[in-house]
């Protein structure tokens, strides 16, 4: 059952998601960061999802992205994306591939613990 369709429905809004990448030049890793845009819903997860994550026992803010798109979480091809909402950016730190469903959720922490989250 492909449930895409209900992610990037009614109560889907455009996200800004930052895709880290990079390469070695002249012996030095050069970052680079691309700008994806996608629909889907952005909601806060619950306490049970916040104990799976090592940052889920700091108040630093915390969303859940359900969307169609990949999300990638660091490994040896590069750094976690991170979302941009509400003029926030939050690290991916957990993703849930449920592709065979159509849709994938991540669970992200707030990057800047100093500002508030903004409703």
């Amino acid at each position: 059952m492909n449930v895409g369709r209900v992610v990037t429905g009614r109560l889907a809004q455009d996200v800004t998601i930052y895709r880290k990448s990079g390469s070695w030049v002249s012996g030095r890793w050069v970052a680079s960061e691309t700008a994806l845009t996608v629909r889907g819903v952005v909601d806060m997860p619950d306490p049970t999802e916040l104990e799976q994550i090592p940052e889920g026992d700091r108040q630093r803010g915390a969303i859940r992205l359900h969307t169609t798109a990949p999300i990638l979480i660091t490994s040896t091809s590069g750094t976690s994306d991170e979302i941009l909402w509400r003029g926030n950016r939050y690290r991916v730190m957990q993703v849930v591939p449920y592709a065979d469903y159509g849709y994938y959720k991540a669970i992200a922490v707030k990057m800047d613990p100093s500002s508030e989250v903004t409703p």
